[in-house]
């Protein structure tokens, strides 16, 4: 059984309860900024209870305050249909409520079972408190009975699949009582088959006694696991249903509002035009294994003008190092890399960039952008030592302001001031400049990674946009994504990694996911 006995002990306790965990007028202000708004939710025991939102919508504020993190201006939590007031996350977990985060919390350099019981050692009756481990791995062992993965519980955390580090996070928490979790995003780096074993265990938590609050932005997973929605926008909660009364539509047009429609920027998907000549030849590539990255072996890849080919794989598996191989930034120990029919092999990224490839970065914030910068100079970096912005040694700062102020309309990017940090835009705006600076300089090859990581629903429709037009104007795109419904949804081919090596490939259109699931978790071999 995977509940706890204390869990299980207090199902019976549940059902005179009303709300298992929820909020009553809660409201939080950070200086002028208005986070939660007179926010009220009610999470029944034994349920799944989805809450959804856009970037900056107040989920976060409103999980902060339901953990104890944050005290609330006005309102107050409830616990057990009793108001609370929680001054800390440990007053919180004495109540019964634990988070799994997205960025986990388990120590890499330490085994999953010194992970399972560090800050909660099982110690024995002897003077020096010796930690029991056997009954450490047998309390771990019973947890992790129902979860359909296997724990080799002696493993380094930091070695060990994303997918059992999370199961690893859910058992830590239920072996130190909680039964309510909180679960942000946790499907984010998963494949299918993985997501669904993690929904089959939140199932079962649910039907032994176990409340659930699922963040998510996926609405194809909210419908297939949730007892109930609760949508928030702009810091206040706008809708909330039974999930069998709504549907996935509905849900989005409250996320974004009924009178926003997302925006589609850059051109008409339906105007696809046939591939062109390759403009991407990647030949028999290896990369060596450096610290903390995963080796590459005998990449072939192609991309031809007009064409978006997705890639796709569990998170770790070679696709960052691909990337930094293609634009320049990673060696290689073999084969070749061709752009535009030049061989870059050797190449580093200024020359590659002038063969015509543009480059999207994962990491915006340390990668793509200089946050402290302007939004202008951002927006003309790489293009401010020449014309029209560089006359002779100097900077002409019309021309520059002018250029800018260009380039951001272009792809409709909302701004104050061309002056302002760009830390000041949202993440879609801010994804949407670092498109509108790449594409500027008239790239014959875009090589994006994760282009809608952290970018609401208006903002993704805007980047995919873009990106169907770049195609539709004869450009080419290498997108790599976590997003495996972004992926089948822009690519005419998806390429899959395991391992370090691609394991196979379909035509975007005659994709099916659970086919490319399955791809992704192969370690090792080629699927045809």
């Amino acid at each position: 059984m995977i509940a706890t006995e204390a869990a299980a002990a207090d199902t019976d306790d549940m059902r005179d309860i009303a709300v298992r965990l929820g909020a009553d007028g809660l409201s939080k202000r950070y200086g002028t900024v208005q986070a939660n708004r007179d926010i009220s939710i009610s999470v029944a025991p034994r349920e799944i209870h989805a809450i959804v939102g856009e970037n900056g919508a107040g989920k976060s504020t409103l999980m902060r305050m339901l953990q104890g993190i944050e005290r609330p201006d006005s309102g107050h939590v409830v616990v057990d249909d009793r108001p609370v007031t929680l001054s800390s996350p440990q007053q919180a977990f004495a109540l019964g409520v634990g988070m799994v985060h997205q960025e986990f919390m388990l120590a890499p350099d330490l085994t999953l079972l010194e992970n399972l019981v560090l800050g909660d050692e099982p110690a024995g009756s002897g003077p020096l408190g010796r930690i029991e481990w056997a009954d450490a791995l047998r309390s771990g062992a019973e947890l992790a009975g129902q979860t359909a993965v296997d724990v080799d519980w002696n493993r380094r955390a930091g070695s060990t699949p994303v997918h059992v580090r999370q199961f690893v996070e859910i058992i830590r928490l239920l072996r130190r009582g909680a039964t309510i979790l909180i679960l942000d995003e946790p499907t984010a780096v998963l494949a299918p088959q993985q997501v669904e074993d993690l929904f089959q265990l939140l199932r079962t938590l649910r039907d032994q006694g176990t409340t659930i609050i699922f963040i998510s932005h996926k609405l194809r997973e909210v419908m297939s696991l949730a007892d109930r929605v609760t949508v928030m926008r702009r810091g206040e909660v706008c809708f909330s249903s039974r999930i069998e009364a709504t549907s996935a539509d509905e849900i989005a047009g409250h996320m974004i509002g009924q009178d926003r429609a997302p925006e589609r920027t850059g051109g008409d998907a339906s105007a696809s035009m046939e591939p062109g000549d390759v403009v991407l030849d990647v030949r028999h590539l290896s990369s060596p294994a450096l610290e903390k990255s995963h080796p590459l072996h005998d990449i072939d890849l192609s991309v031809r003008q007009g064409e978006i080919v997705g890639i796709a794989g569990v998170s770790g598996n070679g696709q960052h190092e691909l990337i930094e191989c293609l634009v320049g930034l990673r060696p290689v120990a073999g084969g070749s890399v061709w752009i535009n029919g030049e061989d870059a092999t050797s190449s580093g990224n200024d020359r590659r960039r002038a063969l015509g490839m543009g480059y999207v970065s994962a990491d915006r914030r340390q990668e793509g952008l200089a946050l402290d910068a302007s939004i202008e100079a951002n927006v003309v970096a790489g293009s401010h030592r020449a014309p029209p912005v560089c006359r002779g040694r100097f900077l002409d700062l019309r021309a520059m302001r002018r250029t800018a102020v260009e380039r951001l309309q272009s792809l409709d990017v909302r701004y104050g001031m061309p002056g302002d940090a760009v830390s000041s835009l949202s993440g879609g705006n801010q994804q949407k400049l670092v498109f509108a600076r790449e594409i500027a300089r008239k790239p014959s090859l875009l090589v994006v990674s994760q282009p809608t990581r952290g970018v609401d629903l208006v903002g993704i429709a805007a980047i995919h946009g873009i990106m169907r037009g770049f195609c539709n104007g004869g450009g080419a795109v290498l997108l790599v994504s976590e997003e495996l419904d972004e992926l089948v949804d822009l690519s005419d081919r998806i390429v899959v990694m395991a391992g370090g090596r691609i394991v196979g490939e379909r035509v975007a259109g005659d994709a099916d996911m659970a086919d490319i699931g399955r791809m992704m978790l192969m370690q090792g071999g080629v699927d045809g």
